[in-house]
């Protein structure tokens, strides 16, 4: 009988430098992003007072797991390796939000069947990031991400993996 060998990539398990400073960039810019989107949040919306640690959150997560993890390559492909980072931050942040938001309306009865609230997690989601994202948030994420991607590339090439 044959033994399976199973290889998988391990690439993605190692800490390093590249990861860190990605992580630490794109959290402090979800951070400083989430400062400029808070004011404008409409009221009611659950977990805008704690947005400040969402996005950073989301940040440090996906800095380390997207942004890091693809050092190692052309300048210009660390500057789109953060844009995508801080793309993801949005995305992740507003669909958190929008869960928090369908949750809030399911604890007090308002759909009708479960379907109908899972997908209001993407329009709840999405009305919360056009009512609250403005030109400033979008430029301060915009040049934080590039700048953890630039970031992630220098760490990578002055540490290595």
């Amino acid at each position: 009988m044959m033994q399976r060998i199973a290889v998988r990539n391990s690439q993605a398990q190692i800490p390093t430098l590249a990861k860190l400073f990605a992580a630490l960039a794109l959290g402090a810019t979800g951070v400083f992003a989430a400062q400029q989107i808070t004011p404008a949040i409409p009221a009611g919306v659950d977990g805008a007072k704690e947005l400040w640690l969402i996005m950073g959150s989301f940040g440090l997560l996906v800095g380390w797991r997207v942004v890091g993890l693809s050092a190692g390559r052309r300048w210009v492909d660390a500057i789109n390796d953060g844009l995508r980072g801080g793309i993801y931050v949005l995305l992740w942040t507003f669909s958190f939000l929008g869960a928090m938001q369908m949750l809030k309306l399911a604890l007090r009865m308002r759909y009708d069947d479960v379907l109908s609230a899972v997908t209001d997690v993407i329009g709840q989601g999405a009305a919360i990031g056009v009512a609250s994202l403005g030109i400033m948030p979008v430029v301060t994420l915009g040049l934080g991400a590039v700048g953890a991607g630039l970031l992630s590339e220098f760490a990578h090439r002055r540490f290595g993996r």
